[in-house]
């Protein structure tokens, strides 16, 4: 199972990155290979990226269903539309004593069926990488605001 942490300390008041984290329209863009993304209804967010696996290049479309969530948290689990790729994951703001925010970002995926042993050792390499980039353009964009 893939795995993938970042942690980015962001100067932002925090109910301003409350609001960020909750609204998916404006981090959706920023995942790293974006192509589009719909909203089929309100729990679910359809995205398609382009991943770069190393020697192959391809279109990902996953679904993202939530799982729940608060102001400081948004958990949900990611299903492959296009591929056998299940998983799950968060964001999560944190505050220190000096009120500096961090934004915290966590995806786990797995691939599953016959090319899953090929697949497996990819992802091992490819979600770190993908969380990383995501939550630095997260805090990006979020400063802007």
């Amino acid at each position: 199972m893939a795995t993938g942490l970042y942690r980015e300390n962001i100067q932002i008041e925090k109910a301003k990155l409350q609001a960020f984290i909750q609204n998916k329209e404006q981090w959706a863009v920023l995942i790293p290979g974006y192509l589009h993304h719909e909203f089929p209804n309100e729990q679910n967010m359809i995205w398609v990226f382009k991943g770069d696996f190393g020697i192959i290049q391809k279109a990902v479309k996953v679904n993202l269903k939530d799982k729940e969530s608060n102001p400081n948290q948004v958990m949900f689990d990611l299903v492959g539309l296009s591929d056998p790729i299940n998983g799950d994951g968060y964001f999560e703001i944190t505050q220190d004593q000096n009120g500096t925010c961090q934004l915290i970002g966590n995806l786990t995926m797995k691939a599953s069926g016959f090319l899953a042993g090929m697949m497996n050792p990819v992802l091992e390499k490819f979600v770190p990488q993908l969380v990383e980039q995501l939550v630095q353009e997260m805090a990006v964009k979020a400063r802007m605001l």
